[in-house]
């Protein structure tokens, strides 16, 4: 049984709604529904729902941008330079504020955002039980090797790798090494969304980093990340030490897997056993699974 927290869109605009009262004119339908409250100096709020778009009635000024970007931060900016250099904020919740305006450069490396004119909330939707099917594959490995998720932008990766976290955890520990904050969405030291009991969280610890950590500090039977990007020869040092890995990629297709050298690569490894394609469509998110030693041996022969 698939299930989803309740209210999560009050949730997302309970530190907006002083500024922008019209996001709560909006009826159950459109609350249930939505998935990003798009806020742009001098238009109209936008709430991006399932297939369609409601826009608000009124014009946000800059002014209430401003207050918007305060409230994230609780009224201290200074303390949010890392975040508002990175253009996100992790909200109570679970829920992400991204960011849009002026960029500051000191020695050509992204100081800061300032002049905010765009704010996006995404909100956060966990799905309870949506990679059920994944954790059935994954359990039927003895002993249980690594998976790979891949899926086209929005198609729901971090979603069902979440919820995988969640369930593997119950036998298994984990590192979750979750560098933009998006799968356990950590609010005060605290995760507001669910990972599982027996999961390690670095949050916001750039792929390499929480890697070495976790091998070395945390002593992990897993470690998962969202999206490949690691170098791999720590990928290899993981391997090596004994510890599985679960990631998530960037691709159109199991076909199209075939030219992504850094998923050959780990294909040649022989780190995982299954690889997961995720697509969205109204009905929800579509799995279709391949064993991982197949596919390699089509990747092979392909190159």
């Amino acid at each position: 049984m698939i299930g989803t927290k309740k209210c999560e869109y009050d949730s997302a605009i309970s530190g907006v709604l002083p500024f922008i009262p019209e996001l709560s004119s909006v009826g159950a339908a459109v609350k249930a529904s939505a998935r990003e409250i798009r806020i742009r100096a001098g238009k109209s709020a936008v709430i991006v729902c399932a297939g369609y778009s409601v826009t608000l009635q009124g014009t946000v000024s800059r002014s209430s941008v401003q207050d918007c970007v305060g409230a994230f931060c609780k009224s201290s900016l200074h303390s949010y330079e890392k975040e508002l250099a990175e253009g996100y904020i992790t909200l109570k919740g679970g829920h992400r504020a991204g960011f849009c305006g002026t960029a500051v450069y000191n020695s050509d490396k992204l100081s800061l955002i300032r002049d905010i004119s765009s704010i996006n909330i995404r909100i956060a939707r966990q799905h309870i039980g949506c990679a059920e099917r994944l954790a059935e594959a994954f359990f039927a490995d003895k002993p249980a090797k690594g998976m790979l998720i891949i899926g086209k932008p929005l198609s729901g990766k971090t979603t069902v790798l979440r919820d995988l976290c969640r369930i593997i955890s119950s036998r298994y520990k984990l590192s979750l090494i979750d560098e933009r904050g998006e799968i356990a969405a950590v609010y005060d030291g605290v995760a507001q969304l669910d990972v599982g009991d027996n999961t390690d969280v670095f949050s916001g610890f750039y792929k390499n980093d929480g890697l070495i950590r976790a091998i070395r500090c945390m002593s992990p039977e897993y470690v998962v990340m969202d999206e490949l990007g690691a170098d791999f020869a720590l990928i290899e040092e993981c391997l090596n030490s004994g510890t599985g890995v679960i990631m998530t990629a960037h691709c159109d297709s199991i076909s199209g897997a075939y030219s992504n050298v850094n998923i050959l690569r780990l294909l040649e490894s022989s780190a995982i056993s299954h690889i997961a394609e995720l697509n969205l469509d109204k009905y929800g998110v579509k799995i279709q699974l391949t064993k991982a030693d197949a596919l390699s041996l089509n990747m092979r022969a392909s190159v």
